[in-house]
């Protein structure tokens, strides 16, 4: 992976995050994350990617705000806590 599209995907799974970690439920962050999963599949592809490697961006992404989605809500949990 590039330096610049390692900083997209970075940047891209912060904002992910940030709006699942306002979500109220598990259930509807994970709606939310499956919608951006569509989303940046459809982008990768739209840019020329292979199915696979869109398939890589897109996992890669939602994996990565997953584990910030994590992190921000536990520092919620222990800032409430």
């Amino acid at each position: 992976m590039t330096d610049d599209l390692t900083t997209i995907v970075a940047d891209w799974a912060t904002e992910i995050a940030r709006s699942a970690a306002d979500l109220p439920s598990r259930q509807a962050r994970e709606s939310y994350l499956a919608e951006r999963h569509n989303e940046l599949m459809a982008a990768a592809l739209a840019e020329g990617a292979s199915e696979d490697d869109a398939v890589v961006l897109a996992e890669t992404c939602l994996d990565t705000a997953r584990r910030i989605t994590i992190g921000l809500l536990a520092q919620r949990d222990g800032a409430t806590g």
